[in-house]
């Protein structure tokens, strides 16, 4: 299991301030959320832990190293991303965009690749699509494809940049549950904080590139804080036996 700890983190993109003095940490086998209004940092911040954003300031630590000191064939390794972009300029079969992910030092047999890739496929329950081609999925198809490519590289952290966009409310609670199940180590943005406030262990509540809270979802989403940040009127509400949901009041 990994931890994974930002520490103050910066951020300028075209001479924009998009991140200031970020510190966040992902627990072990804890679902970790990010939440936030749009335009806030969330997705820049989880692109810095794969090289895509440079960052002015501070350091990402992988079970206490440095990023700087992994290199990215070790970094696949540690962990896979699912980003929001899920469009493909390749013909692959849904079989073939899954079998990319499968580490070829870690099995020498393509019967072994054979089985991770089913397996993989058959997490996210998409196995009837897996000799479709890619381009001609819907939306939501195809970002259960990219989920299942993740789960392929059969590592224990996983970062995913809003995973359940494009997937109908079924899809939402099998694959945020399947996550759940999973014990791995998640690090997720989401935008649905009903979503938030069932899943995550610990949330993060970013606005304007900088943290404004963090703790439980409970602590996080309160009526004070998310009146605050999101500028409407809602918060946590315990349904009873640990199960906690988000109420939103609308007019």
């Amino acid at each position: 299991m990994m931890k994974i700890e930002y520490q103050n983190i910066g951020v300028t993109l075209g001479g924009k301030t998009i991140l200031s003095g970020i510190s966040l940490t992902a627990e072990p086998g804890k679902i970790t959320g990010i939440v936030g209004p749009n335009g806030c940092g969330k997705s820049t911040l989880l692109k810095t832990t794969l090289g895509i954003y440079p960052r002015d300031s501070g350091d990402i630590l992988l079970n206490g190293t440095s990023l700087s000191q992994i290199s990215g064939a070790e970094r696949a390794r540690l962990y896979g991303y699912v980003g929001q972009e899920n469009n493909s300029i390749f013909d692959f079969s849904a079989y073939e965009v899954v079998s990319m992910a499968v580490h070829k030092k870690r099995t020498n047999r393509r019967n072994k690749e054979n089985d991770i890739v089913m397996s993989a496929l058959e997490q996210v329950g998409i196995v009837h699509l897996k000799d479709r081609n890619i381009k001609n999925l819907s939306g939501g198809e195809r970002k259960l494809v990219f989920i299942a490519r993740a789960f392929a590289q059969e590592v224990d952290t996983i970062l995913l940049d809003e995973p359940t966009n494009h997937l109908d409310i079924k899809h939402q609670l099998f694959i945020l549950d399947t996550l759940k199940q999973s014990r791995k180590t998640i690090l997720i943005v989401l935008h649905d904080l009903r979503l938030a406030a069932h899943y995550c262990d610990t949330l993060y509540l970013m606005d304007q590139g900088n943290v404004h809270s963090f703790g439980s979802p409970k602590e996080v989403l309160s009526k004070q804080k998310v009146r605050q940040v999101f500028d409407v009127e809602g918060a946590v509400s315990d349904k009873g036996e640990g199960a906690l949901d988000f109420d939103l009041k609308m007019g």
